[in-house]
């Protein structure tokens, strides 16, 4: 499971994962989980930690994919040390001295295992807020084309987000659903001066519902639920509950399907697939961040290609500076905005009939906890204050 390489390259990576980990805590952790946000900085600090990563293949090595190994063994280990600092397996521990240690000292036991672990599995996140931003780029889609239409989420894991219009929301200080009695209620709060009303539109008629991922999760399978849920994080019990039920939610309806799919080169022929001629919504949130410059070009290459057919809508939560380079066929974020990589643009670009339209619709934290609609078309966020991008 090795990957040998000069010493050289091998200095280098180890600074690149010590910069990547720091960056971590900064970017993503601060102010969401003092857990990850202590352990980010400790494994950047520790070369014991670092080794464990540098054992597996150069994708693999990311702060994410290392946590949720580490938290999938806390599951069936919950009376060990490392737990009593995470509130989802009963710990009640506030972050202290002891935390990175006690950390160490769990993966040096589990060694073998995190190491099978993190050469053989992918990232599966399904973080379900993220549909308070496909809910508002849908309202804007059907402000352009009124009537049906079909969905498709690429990088949809699970799928969940495909079942949008099943969950009850709560944004701001206004609660909206079409289905009452929903057990999965999605928490966002509001920023700015824009009211909570106008960022749903009606829930749309969706005629199908598609998702494309390399590797989808079988929640049939009880080990992928788990695989799922250990990407929650400490601190996130709600969180943690709101999945379970979305879980439970889509195994009892069964209206969604998710296939496998490279986001680069089964995109377009997979839209092509579905039947009707009512435009083709495609969803995609942080994906952009698992594609190389040249993948997130051919992406944005297999939109082009799907709307030869019919119309597709890109519906995107994304980092900014991704957006804007990804490709030309969408009028990518300019000035300021593209500079925020800290947090998420929501948007849309519309293409079909040979006509094209694209808009910035919000600025949101990256896991849509908040959410900060564009208060006019040619907004530049310059008022949200800067220091949101870290909070």
């Amino acid at each position: 499971m090795s990957s040998a390489r000069p010493d050289g390259d091998r200095g280098i990576e180890v600074q690149r994962l010590r910069r990547l980990f720091r960056f971590f805590a900064a970017t993503q952790c601060r102010g969401r989980s003092p857990v990850y946000e202590t352990l980010s900085e400790g494994v950047a600090d520790d070369d014991g930690l670092l080794d464990l990563l540098m054992s597996t293949p150069d994708e693999q090595r990311r702060p994410s994919l290392l946590f949720a190994a580490v938290n999938l063994l806390l599951a069936s280990d919950a009376g060990s040390a490392l737990a009593d600092y995470y509130p989802i397996h009963g710990g009640r521990r506030p972050v202290d001295g002891r935390l990175v240690p006690t950390f160490a000292a769990f993966c040096a036991r589990h060694r073998d295992e995190l190491g099978r672990l993190l050469y053989s599995r992918s990232t599966q996140t399904n973080e379900i807020r993220r549909c308070v931003a496909l809910r508002l780029g849908l309202a804007h889609v059907y402000r352009r084309w009124p009537g049906p239409l079909a969905l498709t989420e690429v990088g949809a894991s699970a799928g969940l987000n495909l079942l949008l219009d099943r969950y009850r929301y709560r944004v701001g200080d206004q609660e909206t659903s079409s289905a009452a009695a929903s057990p999965v209620t999605i928490a966002c709060e509001v920023r700015g001066s824009v009211r909570t009303g106008q960022i749903f539109g009606p829930i749309l008629e969706i005629t199908h519902r598609l998702g494309i991922d390399r590797h989808p999760v079988n929640l049939a399978d009880p080990g992928a639920r788990a695989w799922l849920e250990a990407f929650v994080w400490p601190e996130q019990t709600g969180d943690l509950a709101v999945l379970r039920g979305a879980i439970d939610l889509a195994v009892s309806t069964a209206d969604a399907t998710v296939v496998p799919g490279d986001a680069t080169t089964d995109t377009a022929r997979l839209i092509g697939e579905l039947p009707g001629r009512e435009p083709v919504v495609v969803f995609t949130a942080s994906l952009l961040s698992y594609l190389t410059a040249d993948a997130r070009a051919a992406f944005a290459a297999q939109l082009r290609q799907a709307a030869e057919h019919r119309p597709v809508a890109w519906v995107f939560a994304e980092a900014p500076g991704l957006v804007a380079a990804t490709d030309p066929w969408l009028a990518g974020p300019a000035g300021p905005v593209a500079q925020r990589n800290s947090l998420f643009l929501v948007g849309a670009g519309l293409l079909g009939d040979g006509r094209r339209e694209d808009a910035l619709l919000a600025l949101a934290d990256p896991y849509l906890r908040w959410i900060a609609p564009a208060r006019d078309e040619t907004d530049d966020f310059q008022w949200l204050p800067a220091s949101t991008d870290a909070d």
